[in-house]
Protein backbone atom coordinates (compact mmCIF):
# COMPACT_ATOMS: atom_id res chain seq x y z
CA UNK A 1 0.00 0.00 0.00
CA UNK A 2 0.97 3.63 -0.38
CA UNK A 3 2.37 5.72 2.44
CA UNK A 4 1.02 8.96 3.87
CA UNK A 5 3.75 10.92 2.06
CA UNK A 6 2.62 9.45 -1.27
CA UNK A 7 -1.06 10.26 -1.00
CA UNK A 8 -2.66 12.90 -3.20
CA UNK A 9 -6.08 14.34 -2.37
CA UNK A 10 -8.45 17.15 -3.26
CA UNK A 11 -9.77 19.26 -0.42
CA UNK A 12 -12.97 21.31 -0.55
CA UNK A 13 -12.74 23.57 2.50
CA UNK A 14 -16.05 25.25 1.79
CA UNK A 15 -17.94 21.96 1.74
CA UNK A 16 -15.73 20.29 4.39
CA UNK A 17 -15.21 17.36 2.06
CA UNK A 18 -12.17 15.55 0.72
CA UNK A 19 -11.63 13.15 -2.17
CA UNK A 20 -8.75 10.91 -3.20
CA UNK A 21 -6.82 11.45 -6.41
CA UNK A 22 -7.48 9.41 -9.55
CA UNK A 23 -5.38 9.06 -12.67
CA UNK A 24 -6.82 10.44 -15.92
CA UNK A 25 -6.97 8.28 -19.02
CA UNK A 26 -4.34 10.51 -20.63
CA UNK A 27 -1.75 9.07 -18.20
CA UNK A 28 -2.13 5.52 -19.54
CA UNK A 29 0.55 6.03 -22.20
CA UNK A 30 3.01 7.11 -19.51
CA UNK A 31 2.10 4.10 -17.39
CA UNK A 32 2.77 1.84 -20.37
CA UNK A 33 6.30 3.24 -20.66
CA UNK A 34 6.93 2.74 -16.94
CA UNK A 35 5.70 -0.84 -17.19
CA UNK A 36 8.05 -1.47 -20.10
CA UNK A 37 10.93 -0.24 -17.94
CA UNK A 38 10.17 -2.74 -15.20
CA UNK A 39 9.67 -5.63 -17.62
CA UNK A 40 13.08 -4.87 -19.11
CA UNK A 41 14.83 -4.44 -15.74
CA UNK A 42 15.24 -8.08 -14.79
CA UNK A 43 18.49 -8.46 -12.85
CA UNK A 44 18.85 -4.72 -12.27
CA UNK A 45 18.97 -2.99 -8.92
CA UNK A 46 15.82 -1.62 -7.34
CA UNK A 47 17.25 1.89 -7.33
CA UNK A 48 18.11 1.74 -11.03
CA UNK A 49 14.66 0.41 -11.96
CA UNK A 50 12.97 3.12 -9.95
CA UNK A 51 15.03 5.90 -11.50
CA UNK A 52 14.38 4.63 -15.00
CA UNK A 53 10.64 4.48 -14.26
CA UNK A 54 10.70 8.06 -12.99
CA UNK A 55 12.15 9.09 -16.33
CA UNK A 56 9.41 7.23 -18.19
CA UNK A 57 6.80 9.04 -16.09
CA UNK A 58 8.10 12.49 -16.91
CA UNK A 59 4.76 13.47 -18.47
CA UNK A 60 2.80 12.58 -15.32
CA UNK A 61 1.93 15.24 -12.75
CA UNK A 62 4.95 15.30 -10.38
CA UNK A 63 3.01 14.66 -7.15
CA UNK A 64 1.73 11.36 -8.59
CA UNK A 65 5.05 9.86 -9.69
CA UNK A 66 6.33 8.40 -6.40
CA UNK A 67 3.02 6.65 -5.70
CA UNK A 68 3.09 5.03 -9.15
CA UNK A 69 6.70 3.91 -8.71
CA UNK A 70 5.81 2.43 -5.30
CA UNK A 71 3.00 0.39 -6.87
CA UNK A 72 5.37 -0.88 -9.56
CA UNK A 73 7.79 -1.98 -6.84
CA UNK A 74 4.98 -3.72 -4.96
CA UNK A 75 4.07 -5.63 -8.10
CA UNK A 76 7.65 -6.65 -8.93
CA UNK A 77 9.50 -9.50 -7.22
CA UNK A 78 12.96 -8.77 -5.85
CA UNK A 79 15.66 -10.98 -4.45
CA UNK A 80 18.42 -10.24 -1.96
CA UNK A 81 20.58 -12.07 0.61
CA UNK A 82 18.35 -13.21 3.46
CA UNK A 83 19.28 -13.46 7.10
CA UNK A 84 22.35 -12.04 8.87
CA UNK A 85 24.92 -13.49 6.44
CA UNK A 86 25.27 -10.33 4.31
CA UNK A 87 25.83 -8.11 7.34
CA UNK A 88 28.32 -10.60 8.84
CA UNK A 89 30.36 -10.72 5.62
CA UNK A 90 30.35 -6.93 5.40
CA UNK A 91 31.71 -6.64 8.94
CA UNK A 92 34.43 -9.22 8.18
CA UNK A 93 35.57 -7.17 5.18
CA UNK A 94 35.80 -4.06 7.34
CA UNK A 95 37.74 -5.94 10.02
CA UNK A 96 40.28 -7.24 7.49
CA UNK A 97 40.62 -3.80 5.95
CA UNK A 98 41.10 -2.22 9.38
CA UNK A 99 44.01 -4.57 10.08
CA UNK A 100 45.74 -3.28 6.92
CA UNK A 101 44.76 0.36 7.37
CA UNK A 102 45.24 2.40 5.32
CA UNK A 103 44.38 0.26 2.28
CA UNK A 104 45.51 2.47 -0.57
CA UNK A 105 46.46 -0.06 -3.21
CA UNK A 106 43.63 -1.33 -5.43
CA UNK A 107 45.11 -4.83 -5.50
CA UNK A 108 45.12 -4.97 -1.69
CA UNK A 109 41.51 -3.83 -1.56
CA UNK A 110 40.48 -6.44 -4.12
CA UNK A 111 42.30 -9.12 -2.14
CA UNK A 112 40.39 -8.23 1.03
CA UNK A 113 37.03 -8.35 -0.71
CA UNK A 114 37.84 -11.55 -2.61
CA UNK A 115 38.90 -13.28 0.59
CA UNK A 116 35.34 -12.93 1.94
CA UNK A 117 33.18 -12.88 -1.21
CA UNK A 118 35.34 -14.93 -3.57
CA UNK A 119 35.35 -12.08 -6.09
CA UNK A 120 36.25 -8.42 -6.34
CA UNK A 121 34.05 -6.23 -8.60
CA UNK A 122 35.87 -3.97 -11.02
CA UNK A 123 33.70 -0.88 -10.59
CA UNK A 124 33.39 1.02 -7.28
CA UNK A 125 29.58 1.08 -7.63
CA UNK A 126 29.55 -2.69 -7.99
CA UNK A 127 31.66 -3.03 -4.87
CA UNK A 128 29.16 -0.96 -2.88
CA UNK A 129 26.29 -3.07 -4.27
CA UNK A 130 28.13 -6.27 -3.29
CA UNK A 131 28.80 -5.10 0.26
CA UNK A 132 25.27 -3.76 0.81
CA UNK A 133 23.27 -6.27 -1.24
CA UNK A 134 20.81 -6.67 1.64
CA UNK A 135 19.89 -2.95 1.53
CA UNK A 136 16.67 -2.23 -0.44
CA UNK A 137 18.45 0.10 -2.87
CA UNK A 138 20.56 -2.84 -4.09
CA UNK A 139 17.89 -5.56 -4.24
CA UNK A 140 17.76 -7.21 -7.66
CA UNK A 141 14.57 -7.32 -9.69
CA UNK A 142 13.84 -11.00 -10.32
CA UNK A 143 10.54 -10.86 -12.21
CA UNK A 144 7.61 -8.69 -13.20
CA UNK A 145 4.20 -10.10 -14.26
CA UNK A 146 3.70 -9.88 -18.02
CA UNK A 147 -0.08 -9.68 -17.70
CA UNK A 148 -0.04 -6.59 -15.45
CA UNK A 149 -1.47 -3.83 -17.63
CA UNK A 150 -1.56 -0.05 -17.53
CA UNK A 151 -5.25 -0.29 -16.61
CA UNK A 152 -4.31 -2.52 -13.67
CA UNK A 153 -1.72 0.01 -12.53
CA UNK A 154 -4.23 2.83 -12.87
CA UNK A 155 -6.81 0.87 -10.83
CA UNK A 156 -4.22 0.13 -8.12
CA UNK A 157 -3.31 3.82 -7.97
CA UNK A 158 -6.95 4.93 -7.64
CA UNK A 159 -7.61 2.37 -4.89
CA UNK A 160 -4.28 3.07 -3.17
CA UNK A 161 -5.00 6.78 -2.92
CA UNK A 162 -8.43 6.10 -1.39
CA UNK A 163 -6.81 3.68 1.07
CA UNK A 164 -4.14 6.21 2.03
CA UNK A 165 -6.81 8.75 3.00
CA UNK A 166 -8.30 6.20 5.40
CA UNK A 167 -5.04 6.17 7.38
CA UNK A 168 -6.41 9.38 8.93
CA UNK A 169 -10.00 8.20 9.39
CA UNK A 170 -11.50 8.55 12.87
CA UNK A 171 -14.79 6.91 11.93
CA UNK A 172 -16.18 4.99 9.00
CA UNK A 173 -19.54 3.58 7.97
CA UNK A 174 -20.52 1.26 5.14
CA UNK A 175 -24.06 0.69 3.90
CA UNK A 176 -24.83 -2.36 1.77
CA UNK A 177 -27.76 -4.55 0.87
CA UNK A 178 -26.46 -6.92 -1.77
CA UNK A 179 -23.29 -8.44 -0.24
CA UNK A 180 -23.90 -8.30 3.48
CA UNK A 181 -21.94 -11.48 4.33
CA UNK A 182 -18.94 -10.34 2.28
CA UNK A 183 -18.66 -7.16 4.34
CA UNK A 184 -19.19 -9.05 7.62
CA UNK A 185 -16.41 -11.52 6.83
CA UNK A 186 -13.85 -8.89 5.96
CA UNK A 187 -14.78 -6.62 8.86
CA UNK A 188 -14.01 -9.50 11.20
CA UNK A 189 -10.85 -10.50 9.36
CA UNK A 190 -9.62 -6.91 9.66
CA UNK A 191 -10.52 -7.04 13.40
CA UNK A 192 -12.31 -3.73 13.15
CA UNK A 193 -14.49 -2.66 16.07
CA UNK A 194 -17.95 -2.21 14.61
CA UNK A 195 -21.66 -2.27 15.22
CA UNK A 196 -24.45 -3.19 12.84
CA UNK A 197 -27.63 -1.20 12.22
CA UNK A 198 -30.63 -1.42 9.92
CA UNK A 199 -30.50 1.05 7.02
CA UNK A 200 -33.56 1.10 4.80
CA UNK A 201 -33.57 -2.15 2.87
CA UNK A 202 -30.03 -3.05 3.90
CA UNK A 203 -27.54 -2.72 6.72
CA UNK A 204 -25.08 -0.13 7.97
CA UNK A 205 -21.73 -1.05 9.48
CA UNK A 206 -20.40 1.65 11.80
CA UNK A 207 -16.70 1.38 12.59
CA UNK A 208 -14.97 3.10 15.47
CA UNK A 209 -11.73 4.84 14.67
CA UNK A 210 -8.56 4.67 16.76
CA UNK A 211 -9.35 7.93 18.57
CA UNK A 212 -12.45 6.49 20.22
CA UNK A 213 -11.06 3.32 21.76
CA UNK A 214 -7.47 2.56 20.85
CA UNK A 215 -5.92 6.02 21.40
CA UNK A 216 -4.90 7.14 17.94
CA UNK A 217 -2.80 4.50 16.19
CA UNK A 218 -1.69 4.48 12.57
CA UNK A 219 -2.07 0.70 12.52
CA UNK A 220 -5.85 0.97 12.90
CA UNK A 221 -6.00 3.35 9.94
CA UNK A 222 -4.10 0.75 7.93
CA UNK A 223 -6.78 -1.79 8.91
CA UNK A 224 -9.39 0.59 7.50
CA UNK A 225 -7.37 0.74 4.28
CA UNK A 226 -7.14 -3.04 3.96
CA UNK A 227 -10.86 -3.31 4.62
CA UNK A 228 -11.61 -0.90 1.77
CA UNK A 229 -9.82 -3.23 -0.67
CA UNK A 230 -12.45 -5.86 0.22
CA UNK A 231 -15.44 -3.53 0.30
CA UNK A 232 -14.92 -2.43 -3.31
CA UNK A 233 -15.50 -6.03 -4.39
CA UNK A 234 -19.06 -5.91 -3.03
CA UNK A 235 -22.14 -4.74 -4.92
CA UNK A 236 -24.24 -1.67 -4.18
CA UNK A 237 -22.27 -0.17 -1.29
CA UNK A 238 -21.74 3.32 0.09
CA UNK A 239 -18.90 4.38 2.38
CA UNK A 240 -18.56 7.53 4.44
CA UNK A 241 -15.50 8.37 6.55
CA UNK A 242 -14.50 11.27 8.77
CA UNK A 243 -10.91 12.27 7.97
CA UNK A 244 -8.71 14.32 10.31
CA UNK A 245 -5.52 15.25 8.49
CA UNK A 246 -3.90 16.87 11.52
CA UNK A 247 -4.62 16.85 15.22
CA UNK A 248 -7.03 19.64 16.14
CA UNK A 249 -8.29 20.13 12.59
CA UNK A 250 -11.97 19.92 11.73
CA UNK A 251 -13.00 16.52 10.27
CA UNK A 252 -13.52 16.29 6.52
CA UNK A 253 -16.07 13.98 4.91
CA UNK A 254 -14.78 11.33 2.51
CA UNK A 255 -17.49 9.55 0.51
CA UNK A 256 -17.22 6.59 -1.87
CA UNK A 257 -19.67 4.17 -3.45
CA UNK A 258 -19.78 1.26 -5.86
CA UNK A 259 -20.59 3.81 -8.58
CA UNK A 260 -17.02 5.16 -8.30
CA UNK A 261 -15.73 2.03 -10.02
CA UNK A 262 -12.81 1.27 -7.70
CA UNK A 263 -11.53 -2.29 -7.99
CA UNK A 264 -9.03 -4.50 -6.22
CA UNK A 265 -7.46 -7.93 -6.47
CA UNK A 266 -7.94 -8.98 -2.84
CA UNK A 267 -8.16 -12.79 -2.53
CA UNK A 268 -11.24 -14.54 -1.19
CA UNK A 269 -11.57 -14.34 2.61
CA UNK A 270 -10.45 -17.09 4.89
CA UNK A 271 -13.34 -19.13 6.19
CA UNK A 272 -12.52 -18.32 9.83
CA UNK A 273 -11.11 -15.13 11.29
CA UNK A 274 -9.74 -16.59 14.53
CA UNK A 275 -7.98 -19.74 15.65
CA UNK A 276 -10.77 -20.37 18.19
CA UNK A 277 -13.43 -20.49 15.48
CA UNK A 278 -11.30 -22.58 13.12
CA UNK A 279 -10.51 -25.14 15.85
CA UNK A 280 -14.16 -25.44 16.87
CA UNK A 281 -15.35 -25.97 13.28
CA UNK A 282 -12.65 -28.56 12.64
CA UNK A 283 -13.48 -30.53 15.78
CA UNK A 284 -17.22 -30.31 15.25
CA UNK A 285 -17.09 -31.54 11.65
CA UNK A 286 -19.91 -31.50 9.13
CA UNK A 287 -22.48 -33.08 11.46
CA UNK A 288 -22.49 -34.26 15.06
CA UNK A 289 -25.32 -35.88 17.01
CA UNK A 290 -27.91 -34.49 14.59
CA UNK A 291 -26.47 -30.95 14.65
CA UNK A 292 -25.04 -29.00 11.69
CA UNK A 293 -22.86 -25.91 11.88
CA UNK A 294 -23.13 -22.80 9.69
CA UNK A 295 -21.17 -19.53 9.62
CA UNK A 296 -22.80 -16.10 10.06
CA UNK A 297 -26.21 -17.36 8.96
CA UNK A 298 -28.42 -15.28 11.26
CA UNK A 299 -29.03 -11.64 12.23
CA UNK A 300 -30.31 -10.86 15.72
CA UNK A 301 -31.79 -7.63 17.06
CA UNK A 302 -29.87 -6.07 19.94
CA UNK A 303 -31.82 -3.12 21.19
CA UNK A 304 -31.32 -0.45 18.54
CA UNK A 305 -28.56 -2.45 16.81
CA UNK A 306 -28.02 -5.82 15.19
CA UNK A 307 -25.77 -8.78 15.92
CA UNK A 308 -24.39 -11.40 13.55
CA UNK A 309 -23.42 -14.41 15.70
CA UNK A 310 -20.29 -16.35 14.78
CA UNK A 311 -22.04 -19.73 14.34
CA UNK A 312 -25.54 -21.12 14.00
CA UNK A 313 -26.15 -24.75 14.98
CA UNK A 314 -29.22 -26.40 13.45
CA UNK A 315 -30.59 -29.74 14.68
CA UNK A 316 -32.50 -32.22 12.56
CA UNK A 317 -35.61 -31.52 14.66
CA UNK A 318 -35.52 -27.83 13.62
CA UNK A 319 -33.90 -26.37 16.74
CA UNK A 320 -31.54 -23.46 16.00
CA UNK A 321 -28.91 -22.17 18.43
CA UNK A 322 -26.74 -19.11 17.77
CA UNK A 323 -23.22 -19.00 19.24
CA UNK A 324 -21.36 -15.73 19.79
CA UNK A 325 -17.72 -15.89 20.90
CA UNK A 326 -16.36 -13.08 23.07
CA UNK A 327 -12.57 -13.06 23.08
CA UNK A 328 -10.46 -10.23 24.44
CA UNK A 329 -9.32 -7.04 22.78
CA UNK A 330 -9.60 -3.94 24.93
CA UNK A 331 -11.55 -3.65 28.22
CA UNK A 332 -13.71 -0.93 26.65
CA UNK A 333 -14.60 -3.06 23.66
CA UNK A 334 -15.42 -6.13 25.75
CA UNK A 335 -17.65 -4.07 28.07
CA UNK A 336 -19.53 -2.62 25.13
CA UNK A 337 -19.87 -6.04 23.51
CA UNK A 338 -21.34 -7.52 26.67
CA UNK A 339 -23.81 -4.62 26.98
CA UNK A 340 -24.91 -5.27 23.42
CA UNK A 341 -25.35 -8.99 24.09
CA UNK A 342 -27.44 -8.09 27.12
CA UNK A 343 -29.93 -6.38 24.80
CA UNK A 344 -30.39 -9.44 22.58
CA UNK A 345 -33.68 -11.16 23.30
CA UNK A 346 -33.21 -14.23 21.08
CA UNK A 347 -34.28 -17.31 23.06
CA UNK A 348 -31.55 -19.60 21.68
CA UNK A 349 -28.34 -17.60 22.03
CA UNK A 350 -25.27 -19.13 23.64
CA UNK A 351 -22.41 -16.79 24.58
CA UNK A 352 -18.91 -18.27 24.81
CA UNK A 353 -16.56 -16.13 26.92
CA UNK A 354 -13.01 -16.54 28.14
CA UNK A 355 -12.88 -17.56 31.78
CA UNK A 356 -11.24 -14.27 32.70
CA UNK A 357 -14.44 -12.52 31.57
CA UNK A 358 -16.97 -14.82 33.23
CA UNK A 359 -17.61 -12.45 36.13
CA UNK A 360 -18.31 -9.58 33.70
CA UNK A 361 -20.67 -11.82 31.72
CA UNK A 362 -22.52 -12.94 34.84
CA UNK A 363 -25.46 -10.56 34.27
CA UNK A 364 -26.17 -11.72 30.71
CA UNK A 365 -29.67 -13.11 30.20
CA UNK A 366 -28.24 -15.78 27.87
CA UNK A 367 -26.53 -19.04 28.70
CA UNK A 368 -22.77 -18.56 29.12
CA UNK A 369 -20.16 -21.09 28.03
CA UNK A 370 -16.73 -20.41 29.64
CA UNK A 371 -13.56 -21.48 27.82
CA UNK A 372 -9.82 -21.07 28.23
CA UNK A 373 -7.91 -21.14 24.93
CA UNK A 374 -10.48 -23.10 22.89
CA UNK A 375 -14.09 -24.24 23.06
CA UNK A 376 -14.29 -27.93 23.97
CA UNK A 377 -17.01 -30.13 22.48
CA UNK A 378 -17.61 -31.81 25.82
CA UNK A 379 -18.65 -28.40 27.16
CA UNK A 380 -20.51 -27.24 24.04
CA UNK A 381 -22.71 -30.25 23.25
CA UNK A 382 -24.64 -30.32 26.58
CA UNK A 383 -25.47 -26.64 26.12
CA UNK A 384 -26.78 -27.27 22.61
CA UNK A 385 -28.88 -30.19 23.76
CA UNK A 386 -30.30 -28.04 26.55
CA UNK A 387 -32.00 -25.82 23.95
CA UNK A 388 -33.94 -28.69 22.40
CA UNK A 389 -37.57 -29.06 23.38
CA UNK A 390 -38.51 -32.44 24.83
CA UNK A 391 -40.66 -34.51 22.44
CA UNK A 392 -44.41 -34.39 23.01
CA UNK A 393 -46.01 -37.49 24.53
CA UNK A 394 -48.80 -39.09 22.53
CA UNK A 395 -52.05 -39.58 24.39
Amino acid sequence: MLTKSQRVYHWDRRGSSISSDRLPEADLEHLERALAVYRASRGKRLGDARNAARGALEGVRPDRVEAIVQLLDDTATYEWPRGPQAADRRVRVFELAAARHPVLDRADADAVVAQIFGEAPRQPDDLVALLYADYPEFHRLRSFPGDYTAEDLRADYDLGQAQALLYSAVSLSVETAADFRHVVQYARLARLLHRLESAGGGYRFVFDGPNSILRHTHAYGVDFARFLAAVVQARDWRLTAEIVLRKGWRPLTFALSSADGLRSRVPAPRLFDSAIEAALAEKFGGERDGWRLRREAMILEAGGGLLVPDFVFTHADGTEVALEIVGYWTPEYVARKLRKLGRVRAPNLLVAVRRSLVVQAGDLPQAVLPFNTRILLRDLMPHLEGFRRPPRRER
